[in-house]
């Protein structure tokens, strides 16, 4: 007999423990972030369960965050660790969780890392394309523009920042992420957050866009940001398409905006699973980035 219901407070170390041994790759200790709610100033859900004769049989997981998204108070609620029991997959359960975890109303629901069977799932009951494209730029011969500087690193920018973005960084204290702040003589300030993993054979270092404030500012000084941030050698920049391409970006795209066509990245990858949101308010794809959420809390690499 199987039952499918919400986690309780007091679960919280039995699936901490369950997650680490059925899912792997994370230590024991990174599986806590996505379990204690730190953005969730609603109520105490991180997931829901299913007991198969009282024994945990299964967990999805979700990080509840209350954001400004679009100058908006926002809750967005982030799908993550998703496992359920071989023997009790292919028969409608896993949809029940999922039908269940997205039953509050007035959420932005996300998935960034779905795998092959959820991201059909996700498909077929009719969640919207977040984005399907990586984009990368290498250090080029495109000279950076003079005066323009690149800060980095919380201490240094976070006393520049409007207050939303402070708190950005207050909330994300202690993960492994790193802000920069770009001024140009033109008094632009774009704020954007990276982190670095290393993919390959070769190790490539990956300094992946997390967040942007502006896609628009972001697409006109790639180039230069590339030139700043990357070492000389065997590092590349990466981005979700939607953080460059002001077509998916705000309503208020000017015709002097770079183009996806004009941008010259270096190469470009089609992801093997899309990434899915269900937006509440027709909040648009480019606000939807990977803070609040499972890629921060579980340092996970972006793919």
């Amino acid at each position: 007999m199987t039952n499918l219901r919400w986690a309780r407070p007091e679960e919280r170390d039995e699936i901490q423990t369950y997650l680490f041994e059925n899912m792997g790759k994370i230590s024991h200790k990174q599986w806590r972030n996505i379990l204690d709610c730190r953005w969730n100033e609603t109520d105490d859900r991180y997931g829901v369960v299913v007991e198969e004769n009282g024994v945990l049989a299964g967990f999805l997981g979700i990080v509840f965050a209350e954001r400004i998204l679009s100058g908006k108070p926002c809750r967005t609620g982030n799908i993550t660790s998703w496992f359920l029991e071989k023997h009790l997959r292919r028969g409608g359960l896993g949809q029940e969780m999922l039908a269940l975890i997205t039953e509050p109303a007035g959420v932005t629901y996300t998935a960034t890392s779905a795998n092959f069977r959820s991201g059909a799932l996700l498909e077929k009951i009719g969640w919207q394309l977040l984005e399907d494209t990586r984009l990368f730029w290498h250090r080029s011969e495109i000279a950076s523009a003079d005066g323009i500087k690149l800060l980095t690193g919380a201490s240094v920018v976070e006393k520049m920042l409007k207050t939303e973005d402070a708190k950005i960084l207050r909330d994300h204290k202690h993960l492994n992420l790193t802000p920069h702040l770009l001024l140009t003589p033109t008094d632009e300030k774009l704020f954007f957050i990276t982190y670095v993993k290393n993919k390959g054979e070769a190790g490539t270092a990956h300094y992946e866009i997390l967040h942007t404030g502006d896609s628009v500012l972001l697409a006109k000084h790639i180039h230069c940001i590339a030139n700043m941030l990357l070492p000389e050698k065997n590092a590349v920049l990466s981005s979700d398409k939607r953080f460059v391409c002001p077509q998916y970006g705000k309503q208020n795209v000017t015709a002097e905006s770079t183009s996806l066509s004009e941008m010259k990245f270096s190469d470009s990858q089609t992801l093997q699973v899309p990434r899915y949101f269900k937006p509440v308010d027709n909040l648009a794809a480019e606000e939807i980035d990977f803070l609040y959420g499972e890629v921060v809390l579980l340092d996970l690499k972006i793919y």
